[in-house]
């Protein structure tokens, strides 16, 4: 599938910018170029986006939405990724990140199909009534789709100044203007979280149909680390979190943390794979777990954290964490659930251990993301409700049957 290399917004500018220049050469732009003149770009590349201002307009609660992961995203998901740029006179004004999902696709979590139908069987509000509404083959009826908000689970968003009036506008304009031009069957964002007013409104405004998604986690970090986190919960609550934690302790489990280690790289993957298999994702190989630990390594560096469960010198849990400014994002897991032999090692290592590494660490908010919400709110995370927004294409307009104008 082809994008076209044109600017969907041709008609509102014609930039002869030496930044624009450079993206048609495939160099990326020096962060210290000026800004291109006013109007909206497609961008194909992360590499060539201006860096620092799209990292300022992603702000400290999205690091999957910042520039270094974007790479990470585009090296590993299989999907075609491209981003909208509107700039202004004072710069980046708005930036929407999207990617093509097709039915190859094995992210099923950040697919619209089977969000839709996930949410559905779950009876989540919303989800049953759209199914109703459209054929029974999803995947035929919105792949392949444009999943615009970024390719990540929780708070996908649009990103704009928030003194720019008409930003959203435009920049969705020109997503739905791309799909159509691709003949692409749906657009969505599938995880706008609740109090994500502006955008949410914006989608409703334009005809998109809603329903629930998920939920999202964090756990804000105290300054006095495990121990006023423990004060924090029913003396019920504490005897038992104080009993997990000498089992593990007394099992001979050991958990550190550090910058992630290239050498642990396999046997991460084959635990990542092995939770994977036990919730249903069979399809899930311990390579492809290496690829992305491996480009995230590569994209964070000493950013990337890694919390590591032993039992006699052999890794039996890991968590993977991406250290964005004072802020922790529990990326992956992955377990030996024969070794662990029914330890609590998941709370111990995920939350326990994070607690007390987080606070030390200076960090302010874990977050937790999607999925497990029992769990993640018995051990103090608070939570949010996530959004899928979507716009099926319109009638003679789907996959095959692409616009007259579409570019070659």
């Amino acid at each position: 599938m082809q994008t076209p290399d044109a600017d969907v917004g041709t008609t509102e500018r014609a930039d002869t910018s030496t930044w624009s220049t450079l993206l048609a050469k495939g160099q990326p732009a020096p962060v210290d170029l000026p800004a291109p003149l006013p109007g909206l770009d497609v961008v194909r590349r992360a590499v060539h986006l201006p860096r620092a201002s799209w990292d300022r307009l992603a702000g400290p609660d999205h690091a999957y939405l910042a520039a270094r992961w974007l790479d990470v995203a585009e090296d590993t998901s299989g999907a075609p990724m491209r981003y909208l740029t509107l700039t202004d006179a004072e710069g980046l004004a708005g930036a929407l990140a999207t990617a093509v999902a097709d039915a190859t696709a094995p992210w099923l979590a950040g697919r619209p199909d089977t969000v839709l139908r996930q949410s559905a069987e779950e009876g989540r509000k919303g989800a049953q009534e759209l199914v109703a509404d459209l054929p029974g083959d999803l995947a035929g009826a919105l792949l392949p789709g444009l999943v615009c908000g970024g390719r990540h689970l929780g708070r996908t968003t649009l990103l704009r100044r928030e003194d720019e009036d008409g930003t959203g506008e435009r920049l969705l304009g020109a997503a739905e203007r791309l799909a159509d031009q691709e003949g692409l069957r749906s657009v969505a964002f599938l995880h706008v979280d609740e109090h994500d007013t502006v955008l949410r409104t914006l989608l409703a405004r334009r005809g998109y149909r809603s329903f629930h998604s998920e939920n999202y986690h964090w756990l804000p970090v105290p300054q006095g680390g495990f121990a006023e986190y423990l004060a924090g919960f029913s003396a019920h609550r504490r005897r038992r979190i104080g009993a997990e934690r000498r089992a593990v302790r007394d099992a001979g489990v050991r958990i550190t943390s550090a910058p992630l280690d290239p050498a642990d790289i396999p046997r991460f993957a084959e635990l990542e794979a092995a939770l994977l298999g036990k919730y249903g994702m069979n399809a899930w190989t311990p390579a492809r777990s290496v690829t992305v630990l491996e480009r995230a390594l590569g994209a964070c560096g000493p950013d990337a954290l890694a919390a590591t469960a032993r039992l006699d010198g052999e890794i039996i849990g890991f968590a993977l964490i991406v250290v964005h400014g004072d802020r922790w994002f529990a990326h992956r897991a992955g377990f030996d659930y024969a070794a662990q032999r029914g330890l609590p090692l998941y709370f111990d290592l995920l939350f326990y251990h994070l607690v007390e590494a987080a606070a030390r660490a200076g960090a302010t908010v874990i977050h937790y993301g999607t999925g497990s919400g029992a769990a993640k709110a018995s051990r103090g995370c608070l939570g949010s409700g996530q959004y899928a927004y979507l716009r099926p294409s319109a009638p003679g307009r789907g996959a095959g049957t692409p616009r007259a104008d579409r570019q070659r």
